[in-house]
């Protein structure tokens, strides 16, 4: 008798979860090739903490260009700004 298609079998995927790299181990949870044991799922969230923990290097700053300076328009009518002495 051939096994049922719900069963699947892959020989891919060792019998020691602790041998699988974390990423493998996660592919493996997600795609639903086997249950991750406590130990396993324990293992994943370390991975997880430990990457957001490390630092991120700082985002360089954009330096505005000095271009020209823009100058609002003049309203006719209105007197200008007083020059001091």
């Amino acid at each position: 008798m051939a096994p049922s298609p719900a069963k699947k079998t892959t020989d891919a995927v060792p019998a020691d979860q602790d041998a699988l790299s974390v990423t493998e181990l996660a592919k493996g949870v997600l795609a639903r090739d086997f249950r991750p044991r406590a130990a396993s799922v324990r293992r994943l969230a370390e991975a997880v903490l430990a990457k957001q923990e490390s630092p991120a290097k700082p985002k360089k700053k954009k330096k505005k260009s000095a271009g020209k300076k823009r100058r609002l328009a003049k309203i006719p009518g209105q007197k200008g700004k007083k020059k001091k002495d």
